[in-house]
């Protein structure tokens, strides 16, 4: 955790993806090892001074800003209460629940043009098993997760600063706070969430990918406020995968809405809606002065481009993308890991 007169802050920032949430938790999983190496076992809400996320990244960085509680005294530990294996799980071992597979999967998507293609009590039953009761409020370090507000018609950033927490301000369950990032249109019903205290306002949230599938500037913008004397902030930027699909002028040159919007065509109102703003956020840091932007993604070849494929055959796909990154990013990685192994 940082305080406002430091010079160097950090900051994690996890991009939305779905299931390919697995490609940021194995590149920090190796981040941790490295660290590990380096003799800082510290959790990574010691490590970073903010941590930000979107749909699934916001799902993630979740588990990693609220600490275990001491299970004699209730008092919170230096460990996160969810580590990144047990993360890993939700999309492993338990994505089948949230995104059930079947041989009737291409009527699931011609019914997602009329419906929601997911039901939502599966995913919700998912939240709670992992967060449980536990609040935001309960955060050890400085988050930010993404949402839009479809009454309001406006960003809704969840936000989190210890130390400084305002007690008018509205706390929320976690497992709300995921359900609202990760809300997608189409795959799943808005969240409509209340606030603790339930003061009777309620909030109706869809996925934060809708305003930043790569929150990275978010969270600089966040950070910056935060930390008003800062000369250097270091990001930490895990993407999900990028889509290779590519549309060429004669198929796209007749294109009607339904074509532009259409499941089967991968939504590519959407996919190149998100894969814009990512490349802008990418190229706008890299030019910042004062900013150094670790970014760590890779085009999705051989792996699925939805986000709801949770078969076998493409976990392993996606995992084994992760380790390609690893592999060939290796000594960026290490420059990164020499950074975070200081704090």
């Amino acid at each position: 955790m940082g305080w406002p007169g430091r010079s160097h802050i950090t900051i994690l920032s996890i991009d939305g993806g779905g299931v390919r949430g697995v490609i940021p938790l194995i590149i920090l999983q190796e981040v941790q090892r490295r660290l590990i190496r380096r003799r800082n076992t510290r959790p990574f809400f010691r490590i970073f001074d903010l941590i930000a996320g979107t749909s699934t990244g916001g799902m993630i960085a979740l588990g990693l800003v609220v600490p275990a509680l001491d299970a004699e005294d209730g008092r919170p530990t230096n460990k996160a209460f969810v580590s990144l294996e047990d993360i890993l799980e939700i999309y492993t071992v338990r994505g089948l629940e949230i995104f059930p597979r079947s041989k009737f999967n291409a009527l699931r998507s011609v019914k997602q043009a009329f419906g929601d293609k997911y039901d939502c009590a599966d995913f919700e039953r998912v939240l709670l098993d992992v967060f449980g009761q536990r609040t935001l409020r309960e955060a050890a370090t400085s988050v930010l997760v993404t949402s839009y507000d479809t009454e309001r018609r406006r960003p809704h950033f969840f936000k989190r600063k210890p130390g400084a927490w305002n007690p008018d301000e509205p706390d929320f369950l976690l497992r709300d706070i995921a359900r609202a990032t990760a809300a997608a249109p189409t795959f799943f019903d808005p969240a409509y969430i209340a606030a603790i205290p339930d003061t009777g306002d309620r909030y109706c949230l869809v996925d934060g990918a809708i305003i930043a599938a790569n929150p990275a500037m978010c969270a600089l913008i966040e950070a910056r406020k935060l930390f008003p004397r800062a000369r250097t902030y270091d990001i930490l930027s895990l993407g999900t995968g990028s889509t290779v699909v590519r549309y060429s002028y004669h198929e796209m040159r007749r294109w009607g809405y339904l074509d532009w919007v259409s499941p089967v065509k991968g939504v590519p109102l959407s996919s190149m809606t998100t894969d814009a703003q990512s490349e802008l956020v990418n190229h706008q840091l890299n030019k910042l002065r004062g900013v150094r932007y670790y970014r760590f993604d890779a085009p999705l070849l051989g792996c699925s481009e939805e986000m709801d494929d949770a078969g076998e055959r493409n976990m392993l796909q996606l995992s084994r993308l992760a380790f390609e990154i690893i592999q060939k990013n290796s000594d960026r990685l290490d420059e990164v890991c020499a950074i975070l192994a200081r704090r």
